[in-house]
This record gives C-alpha cells, structure tokens and sequence, in this order.
C-alpha cells in the first residue's frame, strides 16, 4: 500500500489529475485488429493515468480565412504525456529496481486502452464512447506504463443496470452529444459510427470522405469536438497541462497549406498532432481542401481549385480531385 500511494502521489505531482493500478495487466488481444507482438507482453501491474489539457486555452479571435485546429491538437500532448511518464519511468526504476524494459508505455497505442482505463476505474464512459474523469471531464489523454512490481489493483465503481452511470441528467433519447454531432456519428449507446465522424476522417482514416460528411465539415482543418462541448462535465473550468510538445495555432491558412509539397507540410508539421504518421500529407492537404469550401466568398483557392466553387468545389473535393 505505501508503495502504491507513493507511486500515486508521484504521477499527480508530475501533472497528471488521476492515476488508477490495474494487476496483473495481460492485454487483450482483439483477432479483427491485431496487435503487434511487441505489445503483447503483459506485466505484474499496469499504472492508467489521464493528462488533462482543459479549456483554459488562449482565445484565438475567428479568422474568416483560417482553418479551424482543435485545441487538443494544438500541442502535441500524446507526446507530453509520453515524456512525462518516462521521467516517472526513470525516478521508479532508480528507487524501487527493474530493468528499463520493464516499464513500457502505452500511449495512443495499438493497445486498447479505453477498456483499461474504466477497468481501473480511471473513468466512466460517457454516451459519445468518451471516457470521462471526474477531475477533468474527457479532456483528458490516457496513458499507461507497465510497472515490473504487483500492486494492489483498483475497481470501477460498480454500475449496476445502468451503463452510463454519469449521463443520467441528460436525455436518454436525444442527449447533448448526439444532438450535438454534426454528422449523427454519436449514437448515444456509449459507440460512434465511424462511417459518419468528421475526426475519424480528418485523422486521415479513409482517402475519400463521403458528400454528406464533407457538406458538415465547416472550416476543420484538424479536430471535431463538438460531442465533448456539449457533454456538461467539460463545460466547467478545467486547467490543462503547459506544453511545448508540437505547439500549433488555433488557425491556418487551408488554401497556402494546399500548395505546400510532401517535404514542406512535413517540415512544417514535425513533431506536432498533424504530424502523426496515420495522417501524412496528403491527409492534410484534403483536410485543408474540405476547410476552404466553407471560406467566405472571393477567397482564392489553390492552384488546380480556381474555378471550382460551390457544388462543383464540394465535388472535388469528395471525388478525390
């Protein structure tokens, strides 16, 4: 017990708002999306932790000829989080022993790590899928490192008959996240249709984005949040973690980003959430294509896009132009 208090009260001082053991930890290995083997070694016990990045952000004024970059993409906290636990790593290692093998890190991993995180109780999940913390709503990452020790593990609060035991003010036909998504992806049971969520694409999951979906996309060049916004546990004052990880504005150009060849944007998005590897350039470059059909008339488009506005512009842009 003291050791795990010990180990608790060391990843809430390095930032993280709440920090859940799960023991022992063997991951689950789901046949339709395999894991790598790497990922496939469990451990005596596995520390769930949630890094808040908030809504205290800066207010960035709306620019008509900008796209729109989510805060939780403005700086790169997937990376943060990863630091921070790697720091805690070498602190656990030189106190309490183990090889630096020993403590992995599951961070936006292969590794699904919602499940993890309500096993441990680290969260509830909420009816948009989301799991949300009692410290910070779901503005939080979760990240995870295997721990070469057996701590006593913690528990879910139990939810007997009722799944989404924080969601029971809203609306159980209609509630805020569902009546919130643009593109009804939100289906209110705890599952989204990805077919349907603008993020899923923007992470650049599917080369071509359906006509219906791209009519909805407005000026994202990264990021939908409208389900967290609406969701009331996210709509109070939440402090997130300082960054320099890949800071990013809130807004920027989509139709100079358009021009940029494969070395520029990833030059120019080295090291931040743009620069993921599952999104590439190309991603970005469509992404920026779908922000600039919402541009205010008269903007200029790129080259190969003069001309094209209205359901001409959508087309291209939904037919792989």
């Amino acid at each position: 017990m003291a050791l795990k208090a010990a180990i608790r009260t060391m990843v809430l001082e390095a930032g993280f708002v709440r920090a859940r053991i799960l023991s022992p930890f063997e991951p689950v290995i789901d046949p339709h999306a395999p894991i790598p083997p790497s990922y496939r070694t469990g451990a005596p016990s596995l520390l769930m932790a949630a890094l808040p990045y908030g809504n205290l952000h800066d207010r960035a004024p709306p620019w008509e000829g900008g796209a729109f970059i989510a805060p939780f993409a403005r700086r790169n906290y997937y990376r943060e989080g990863v630091r921070r636990l790697q720091k805690l790593g070498s602190v656990f290692r030189a106190r309490y022993g183990g090889k630096k093998s020993d403590f992995r890190i599951l961070c936006n991993s292969p590794v699904p790590e919602k499940p993890l995180a309500r096993t441990a109780g680290l969260g509830v999940l909420g009816r948009n899928g989301l799991i949300i913390t009692p410290e910070a709503g779901s503005l939080v990452i979760i990240a995870a490192m295997t721990l070469p020790f057996p701590l006593e593990p913690d528990r879910a609060e139990p939810e007997p008959n009722n799944p989404f035991p924080w969601c029971g003010h809203c609306d159980p036909v209609e509630p805020p996240c569902v009546a919130a998504c643009p593109t009804g992806a939100v289906r209110g049971d705890g599952s989204l249709d990805r077919t349907r969520c603008i993020q899923w694409y923007a992470s650049g999951h599917e080369s071509a984005v359906p006509r219906e979906i791209a009519r909805n996309w407005g000026r994202r060049l990264y990021g939908c949040t409208d389900c967290q916004d609406a969701c009331r546990y996210n709509q109070v004052p939440i402090r997130g973690v300082s960054s320099d990880e890949g800071p990013l504005p809130a807004y920027l150009d989509p139709v100079a980003l358009g021009t940029l060849r494969d070395e520029e944007l990833k030059a120019r998005f080295k090291g931040t959430a743009l620069g993921l590897s599952w999104l590439g350039p190309e991603g970005i470059r469509r992404n920026a294509r779908l922000a600039a059909q919402s541009l205010p008339a008269g903007k200029s488009l790129p080259g190969g896009f003069s001309g094209l506005s209205g359901v001409s512009l959508l087309f291209a842009y939904t037919s792989g132009y």
